[in-house]
Protein backbone atom coordinates (compact mmCIF):
# COMPACT_ATOMS: atom_id res chain seq x y z
CA UNK A 1 0.00 0.00 0.00
CA UNK A 2 2.40 2.55 0.91
CA UNK A 3 3.85 2.22 -2.82
CA UNK A 4 0.32 3.06 -4.49
CA UNK A 5 0.16 5.85 -1.78
CA UNK A 6 3.38 7.24 -3.12
CA UNK A 7 2.72 7.47 -6.71
CA UNK A 8 -0.16 9.08 -5.87
CA UNK A 9 1.61 11.37 -3.83
CA UNK A 10 4.27 11.83 -6.84
CA UNK A 11 1.27 12.32 -9.32
CA UNK A 12 -0.59 15.14 -7.40
CA UNK A 13 3.02 16.85 -7.18
CA UNK A 14 3.52 16.49 -10.43
CA UNK A 15 0.06 18.53 -11.35
CA UNK A 16 0.79 21.09 -8.66
CA UNK A 17 2.99 23.17 -10.97
CA UNK A 18 1.09 22.06 -14.01
CA UNK A 19 -1.55 24.39 -12.39
CA UNK A 20 0.56 27.10 -11.24
CA UNK A 21 1.66 27.74 -14.77
CA UNK A 22 -2.26 27.53 -15.90
CA UNK A 23 -3.07 30.45 -13.63
CA UNK A 24 0.15 32.03 -14.48
CA UNK A 25 -1.17 32.05 -18.07
CA UNK A 26 -4.36 33.31 -16.91
CA UNK A 27 -2.55 36.11 -15.32
CA UNK A 28 -0.48 37.15 -17.82
CA UNK A 29 -3.23 37.03 -20.45
CA UNK A 30 -6.14 39.42 -18.25
CA UNK A 31 -3.11 42.10 -18.07
CA UNK A 32 -2.79 42.02 -21.85
CA UNK A 33 -6.61 42.17 -22.29
CA UNK A 34 -7.37 44.53 -20.18
CA UNK A 35 -4.04 46.52 -21.06
CA UNK A 36 -2.27 46.87 -17.78
CA UNK A 37 1.03 46.70 -18.68
CA UNK A 38 -0.22 49.62 -21.00
CA UNK A 39 1.50 48.67 -24.10
CA UNK A 40 -1.18 48.62 -26.54
CA UNK A 41 -1.20 49.37 -30.31
CA UNK A 42 -3.82 50.52 -32.78
CA UNK A 43 -4.32 48.28 -35.43
CA UNK A 44 -6.33 48.78 -38.64
CA UNK A 45 -7.62 45.43 -39.43
CA UNK A 46 -7.20 44.35 -43.58
CA UNK A 47 -7.88 41.13 -43.62
CA UNK A 48 -10.62 38.60 -41.21
CA UNK A 49 -11.28 35.00 -42.12
CA UNK A 50 -12.82 31.89 -40.28
CA UNK A 51 -10.21 29.12 -39.00
CA UNK A 52 -10.75 25.82 -37.72
CA UNK A 53 -10.43 25.64 -33.93
CA UNK A 54 -9.94 22.54 -31.28
CA UNK A 55 -13.01 20.22 -31.54
CA UNK A 56 -14.47 20.90 -34.87
CA UNK A 57 -15.20 24.78 -33.94
CA UNK A 58 -13.91 27.61 -35.78
CA UNK A 59 -13.28 31.25 -35.02
CA UNK A 60 -12.48 34.29 -36.75
CA UNK A 61 -8.54 35.49 -37.19
CA UNK A 62 -8.34 38.96 -38.44
CA UNK A 63 -4.97 40.51 -38.83
CA UNK A 64 -3.52 44.18 -40.10
CA UNK A 65 -1.04 47.15 -39.82
CA UNK A 66 0.13 48.42 -36.51
CA UNK A 67 0.06 52.18 -36.31
CA UNK A 68 2.42 52.41 -34.03
CA UNK A 69 5.58 54.37 -35.20
CA UNK A 70 7.78 52.20 -32.65
CA UNK A 71 7.09 48.62 -33.75
CA UNK A 72 5.14 48.82 -37.30
CA UNK A 73 4.38 45.45 -38.71
CA UNK A 74 1.42 43.01 -39.18
CA UNK A 75 -0.51 41.63 -36.00
CA UNK A 76 -2.71 38.75 -36.24
CA UNK A 77 -5.61 38.54 -33.66
CA UNK A 78 -8.91 36.51 -32.79
CA UNK A 79 -11.25 39.30 -32.84
CA UNK A 80 -14.57 38.90 -34.87
CA UNK A 81 -14.57 42.37 -36.39
CA UNK A 82 -14.43 43.16 -40.11
CA UNK A 83 -12.17 44.32 -42.44
CA UNK A 84 -11.23 48.59 -42.09
CA UNK A 85 -12.31 48.47 -38.62
CA UNK A 86 -9.67 50.04 -35.82
CA UNK A 87 -9.02 48.20 -32.94
CA UNK A 88 -6.54 48.34 -29.38
CA UNK A 89 -4.14 44.82 -29.01
CA UNK A 90 -1.77 44.40 -26.19
CA UNK A 91 1.43 41.96 -26.92
CA UNK A 92 0.92 38.83 -24.92
CA UNK A 93 4.72 37.62 -23.25
CA UNK A 94 4.88 35.10 -25.50
CA UNK A 95 4.69 37.22 -28.55
CA UNK A 96 0.94 37.00 -29.32
CA UNK A 97 -1.42 39.45 -29.50
CA UNK A 98 -5.03 39.80 -27.51
CA UNK A 99 -7.53 42.35 -28.36
CA UNK A 100 -7.99 45.01 -25.57
CA UNK A 101 -11.52 45.07 -23.75
CA UNK A 102 -11.59 47.29 -20.29
CA UNK A 103 -14.95 46.76 -19.87
CA UNK A 104 -16.83 45.45 -16.63
CA UNK A 105 -17.29 41.50 -17.03
CA UNK A 106 -13.45 41.07 -19.00
CA UNK A 107 -12.75 43.10 -15.58
CA UNK A 108 -14.32 40.08 -13.31
CA UNK A 109 -13.15 36.93 -15.57
CA UNK A 110 -9.77 38.86 -15.11
CA UNK A 111 -9.65 38.85 -11.74
CA UNK A 112 -11.65 35.43 -11.10
CA UNK A 113 -10.20 33.55 -14.07
CA UNK A 114 -6.91 32.81 -11.93
CA UNK A 115 -8.53 31.70 -8.89
CA UNK A 116 -9.69 28.08 -10.00
CA UNK A 117 -6.00 26.69 -11.33
CA UNK A 118 -4.37 28.68 -8.38
CA UNK A 119 -7.42 26.35 -5.69
CA UNK A 120 -6.40 23.28 -7.91
CA UNK A 121 -3.10 23.72 -7.12
CA UNK A 122 -3.39 24.59 -3.96
CA UNK A 123 -5.15 21.07 -3.67
CA UNK A 124 -2.77 19.51 -5.35
CA UNK A 125 -0.09 20.74 -3.03
CA UNK A 126 -1.92 19.55 0.15
CA UNK A 127 -3.04 16.44 -1.43
CA UNK A 128 0.66 15.73 -2.36
CA UNK A 129 2.23 16.90 1.10
CA UNK A 130 -0.65 14.82 2.54
CA UNK A 131 0.04 11.65 0.43
CA UNK A 132 4.34 11.78 1.43
CA UNK A 133 3.26 11.85 4.99
CA UNK A 134 0.81 8.92 5.14
CA UNK A 135 3.38 6.84 3.30
CA UNK A 136 6.01 8.00 4.86
CA UNK A 137 4.56 6.97 8.15
CA UNK A 138 3.17 4.27 6.47
CA UNK A 139 6.41 2.68 5.55
CA UNK A 140 7.90 3.48 9.03
CA UNK A 141 5.44 1.54 10.98
CA UNK A 142 6.21 -1.38 8.30
CA UNK A 143 9.62 -1.38 9.33
CA UNK A 144 9.37 -1.44 12.77
CA UNK A 145 7.13 -4.36 13.07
Amino acid sequence: MPRKRMLAAVGYAALTPLCVAAMAWTVFTGFARLNLSGNSVEVRLTECHREAGARNTTHTACSGSSQSTTDPGTVKVRYEGHQGETIRAAQTPWGGYETVDTGFVSWGIAVLAPLLPLGAAAAAGALAVRGFHRARRTAGSSRAA
